[in-house]
């Protein structure tokens, strides 16, 4: 009965152990968290059948009754994809402070616990107020791992990362308020036919899709809500930027999954101006980018970029639209925490952030360069890493709904190939300045990129059991009206 809540319970009690056990067990108490998490997952995947049993693993508890408010959680087909990532980036960004230097303190690893915990709790999240509850909780842990272990300007860089997104919080609490009196028994996403039977006036599908999809654009980010994203990932501690740039920036593009089909009219008519809206961030993101000559807000803009192109895929309500966002979400994330990381690296040995502070690193550290280049390919889309297998469904659906669209979600592609080969070039090549002693790579540091990006191949070259998933993530796909 409480399967699916042991994913919350794991990482829950890892960093309430955390916060007590010191400075020297907390490190390995949050790995063996990951890590046990990680294989928990793994086995209820593996006993999951997508085809015949929808939502497995139910926790459903009365939390206030008399609202017909309940905490529920559970495991179904859009979740897998989410919580895979999840699991994967959460160890690896431990992992990754497995550093000599390191100077993180047991409440350091117990905010990792909570911002775990939180987000399984946000991707297996059932109805709409559990769904609230995990998506403002993940803020929490985040905010204060930004403001004690940030950077010298991450007092202001994190206000306004708070506040842009407690707005959006408020705006998406007063639509689920409303929907949650609207209906007249308890509302779970599974059960959404009831609901697609009785759809909202179209008067009020306006006004609360706005409300969902604002949260969503500011949490992600979308243009032109993203102002708060370059100043927070310039400022956040690098280990934990690998889990926001690598699964928190997933949460709106996937609360867009999670609660298209409650306004599928609103989305149809408002298609024409919202697919837009994200490609011009896919655009100006990638511009901006390739301007940057600060490593890790090239690498944010980058992100933006590409989190644009997934929204508007998703927003075609086609069901390639879904399964490419799903996978994109995966690849995006592996992508981005390998590059994250390969900035650590970096950085930590170079103390600069520039591009124009290093060059010909490859000749005092070959291996790393060889991460650092199958990484980039995947980010740039290469055929046979998985970075390729979302982005290809992307277009593709792009293509289908308004094939112009589609030129301009493929300049993500080309600009992309453009300033991420520029930061691989500037970096690897070149004569390797006198002032530069570039020491080898720890053990940690050989595992995180080593597990990276045989993922990134393998994933490419095995993608269809994934991708397939999401076809079956929602059974109303094939209830909806044709575009």
């Amino acid at each position: 009965m409480y399967l699916a809540a042991l994913l919350i319970a794991i990482p829950l009690a890892s960093a309430l152990l955390s916060f007590f056990a010191g400075k020297r067990i907390a490190p390995y108490l949050s790995l063996a968290s990951g890590v046990v998490s990680l294989f928990y997952f793994l086995l209820l995947m593996g006993s999951y059948d997508v085809v015949k049993n929808y939502l497995s693993y139910n926790t459903s508890l009365a939390w206030i009754p008399e609202m017909r408010i309940f905490f529920h959680v559970g495991f179904d087909a859009a979740a897998v994809l989410p919580l895979l990532l999840t699991q994967l980036i959460v160890t690896l960004s431990t992992l990754a402070t497995f550093v000599s230097g390191n100077d993180r303190n047991a409440a350091y690893y117990g905010l990792i616990g909570l911002t775990h915990a939180g987000l399984n709790g946000f991707f297996m999240a059932q109805n709409p107020v559990t769904f609230y509850l995990f998506f403002e909780a993940t803020l929490i842990p985040v905010y204060f791992l930004v403001l004690q272990y940030g950077g010298p300007e991450r007092r202001k860089a994190v206000f306004k990362f708070f506040l842009y997104t407690v707005f959006g919080g408020l705006l998406m609490l007063a639509a689920i308020v409303f929907l949650q009196f609207h209906m007249r028994e308890h509302l779970s996403l599974a059960a959404w036919d009831d609901f697609y039977k009785n759809k909202l006036d179209l008067k009020y599908q306006y006004w609360l899709f706005a409300a969902f999809f604002i949260a969503f654009a500011i949490k992600t980010p979308l243009f032109p809500f993203h102002t708060w994203q370059a100043d927070l990932y310039a400022q956040a501690d690098r280990p934990s930027l690998m889990i926001i740039a690598a699964v928190m920036s997933k949460m709106g593009v996937f609360g867009l999954i999670r609660f298209d089909f409650f306004f599928v009219e609103a989305i149809y008519r408002w298609q024409y101006f919202l697919i837009p809206l994200c490609l011009i961030g896919v655009v100006y993101g990638a511009l901006v980018a390739w301007r940057q000559n600060d490593m890790i807000r090239l690498l944010a803009y980058s992100s933006f970029s590409h989190l644009g192109l997934i929204a508007a895929g998703i927003l075609t309500m086609a069901n390639l639209g879904i399964q490419g966002g799903l996978f994109a979400m995966l690849a995006h994330g592996l992508a981005a925490a390998g590059l994250f990381f390969v900035a650590d690296v970096l950085i930590r040995r170079t103390g600069t952030t520039q591009l124009d502070g290093m060059s010909g690193i490859a000749r005092l550290q070959p291996r790393l360069s060889a991460y650092f280049f199958v990484i980039v390919l995947s980010a740039v889309g290469l055929p046979l890493t998985c970075g390729f297998v979302g982005e290809f469904y992307l277009l593709w659906c792009l293509a289908e709904y308004k094939p112009y669209l589609a030129v301009f979600g493929g300049l993500t592609l080309i600009l992309g190939a453009a300033y991420l080969l520029r930061f691989y070039q500037k970096t690897m090549f070149g004569q390797t300045p006198v002032h530069i002693t570039f020491r080898g790579l720890s053990l940690s540091e050989d595992y995180v990129l080593i597990v990276i990006g045989l993922l990134v191949i393998v994933l490419g070259f095995f993608p269809i059991h994934w991708v397939g998933l999401g076809q079956y993530a929602f059974r109303f796909m094939n209830h909806l009206p044709a575009n």
